[in-house]
């Protein structure tokens, strides 16, 4: 946990792709690239992210999200800050000396999130599945 709570501080960039799969009715799928300002807290982190997200159909958007990482004693919570207001998306503990997994799924309306977090040697990987009645999306992201 200190290994990754070290690295979550010192983030400043980001990418990540998105994908959906079959069955998916959605049209989320592109690229993004950004950066991140982190206010860190003695147990609290907060990323304002700042990208451009380039859907596969080339078309440009610039998007912003606050995100909330809170170190737990045996896992870390991440939350969407949406108007300021905190939504609970994963609390994510161990499952190998470098992987993390959600602990529960996140349900939004009738879709259920879940994710991954792997510890790499230079960066941390963050990847969201997404499966409802009409989705079935991927969300990759890489830290930095």
């Amino acid at each position: 946990m200190a290994q990754l709570w070290k690295r979550l501080a010192k983030v400043r960039e980001f990418s990540f792709n998105a994908s959906n799969g079959p069955g998916s009715a959605t049209d989320w799928r592109g690229h993004g690239r950004g950066s991140i300002g982190v206010e860190p807290d003695e147990r609290q982190l907060l990323f304002r992210e700042r990208a451009v997200f380039t859907s596969s159909d080339g078309h440009r958007v610039e998007m912003q999200n606050t995100y909330r990482w809170t170190l737990l004693p045996e896992a870390v919570r991440l939350e969407h800050l949406r108007r300021g207001e905190p939504v609970l998306l994963f609390e994510l503990q161990p499952v190998t000396g470098h992987g993390f997994r959600s602990t529960q799924p996140h349900f939004c309306g009738d879709d259920t999130y879940s994710a991954e977090l792997l510890v790499g040697k230079s960066e941390l990987e963050l990847i969201w599945q997404i499966h409802g009645p009409r989705k079935n999306e991927r969300l990759h992201y890489h830290y930095w």
